[in-house]
């Protein structure tokens, strides 16, 4: 993590600082502390993340994808991987570096990770034994081998947004990363960038794997997250991101986040 100038982001050491000072570890595990509306600048690590928020709301990206990630699920980057984070709510996160030297068999690429409560305990278990300036403990190498099983299990993509990046499809990207509302279909989209409807849903497909009104509902909900933590009723955030009806949101955001707008608002964080 870089350094804040925030007086309200507690200051600890940043990721790249304990990896270099304690490189002969299998892992380390830092807690911090960000303010809402702070930024950590674009950076890569030379080992895996994992980033973990207790309470609070992370929006992550990389090149290619946005992440937004409340406090039920969490997030693996692999090392070297160029990302950034913004805290859009004040956040608490556990920040799990992992020495590729140690863990050989891990994904690729940043996935979203669903948290259960085996892997919460997990997570929290070697947080409470892990020891940056000694050696480890026999049994942090058993729990390392579990936590490497859990990060390869199946992908959770819900949190995940990728960003196309054909020029053609650059003006609608734009718009709706700023008016997730919009009601425009890609009809209306081909007439103002001069592409045909055909050539749009192509390239979004191509692109992304998703068609445009599935990225779009991705967003709008991704999108939720940001006004439920921030107090809005169900009703306005339903209306604020395009939904004419409240339990179709509803319904919607149960089905991509296994939990409701209600229930995500008032969910316990991890002490």
């Amino acid at each position: 993590m870089t350094k804040n100038i925030d007086k309200k982001t507690y200051a600890t050491p940043d990721g790249n600082t304990l990896i270099a000072t304690y490189s002969c570890q299998p892992l380390l595990i830092n807690t911090l502390n960000m303010a809402k509306g702070f930024h950590d600048k674009p950076h890569q690590h030379a080992w895996h993340q994992i980033i973990f928020p207790s309470r609070g709301l992370l929006k992550c990206s990389t090149d290619t994808h946005q992440f937004y990630i409340p406090h039920h699920r969490a997030l693996f980057i692999p090392a070297h991987t160029r990302h950034e984070s913004r805290a859009l709510q004040d956040t608490t996160f556990i920040a799990v570096y992992l020495n590729p030297e140690s863990l050989t068999h891990l994904p690729a690429s940043s996935q979203p990770i669903e948290v259960t409560p085996f892997f919460r305990e997990l997570i929290l278990k070697l947080r409470q034994f892990v020891l940056r300036d000694q050696q480890q403990p026999p049994g942090i190498l058993r729990l390392l081998a579990v936590l490497e099983d859990e990060l390869s299990a199946d992908k959770d993509s819900s949190l995940e947004l990728p960003m196309p990046q054909d020029r053609r499809l650059a003006p609608i990207v734009d718009e709706l990363l700023i008016h997730p509302g919009s009601t425009k279909t890609l009809a209306q989209w081909a007439r103002q960038t001069g592409a045909t409807e055909r050539t749009l849903s192509r390239v979004f497909q191509k692109e992304i794997q998703l068609t445009f009104p599935q990225w779009r509902q991705r967003l709008r909900l991704m999108t939720a997250m940001t006004l439920l933590e921030q107090g809005l009723p169900v009703q306005d955030v339903a209306h604020e991101i395009g939904y004419q009806s409240v339990s179709a949101f509803i319904e919607a955001f149960r089905l991509a986040f296994k939990l409701t707008p209600q229930q995500f608002k008032h969910q316990r964080t991890i002490e």
